[in-house]
């Protein structure tokens, strides 16, 4: 059993938490896939949200060293990461997040930072849908998370 699912399920066990509570404040972990092209990583950080319909913010940093935006792989990252949490990717808001170190190496967290929400839904034949984007300022992403900017 991966060690993740383990450490939830002590803590579910032990607090009588719903699974859901237990995955919302998984805090900070790193994410790696590999692509026809190169391995890509990005960092995700899972934020309990006041949103009854999506109850879950996930924040994705893309990382320079991918080759390309993660966004080009948006769908299959939306379902491993949900897939590693125990959790429906419909049920979530998806944020992108593009600081000036998602560009270059040598470049700072700080500064100006592109966020896209992306929400999925379901094709007819079950399957997750192609993403709903929309540009987000940092105040909607303050109200998605409840909390100050990351």
């Amino acid at each position: 059993m991966n060690r993740t699912i383990f450490c939830i399920a002590c803590v579910v066990l032990a607090f009588d938490v719903p699974p859901h509570d237990a995955v919302a404040q998984t805090a900070d972990r790193e994410i790696t896939w590999r692509t026809y092209a190169a391995e890509r990583s990005a960092r995700v950080r899972v934020f309990p949200s006041d949103n009854e319909r999506r109850p879950t913010t996930i924040v994705l940093d893309d990382r320079h060293t991918n080759g390309g935006p993660i966004t080009d792989d948006a769908t299959f990252v939306a379902d491993l990461v949900a897939r590693e949490l125990s959790i429906d990717p419909t049920n979530a808001t998806f944020v992108f997040r593009f600081t000036p170190a998602s560009f270059s190496g040598d470049a700072s967290e700080n500064g100006k930072t592109l966020l896209l929400r992306a929400t999925f839904g379901r094709t007819g034949s079950g399957a997750l849908s192609s993403p709903s984007w929309r540009v987000l300022t940092d105040d909607g992403l303050d109200d998605l998370l409840d909390r100050a900017s990351l």
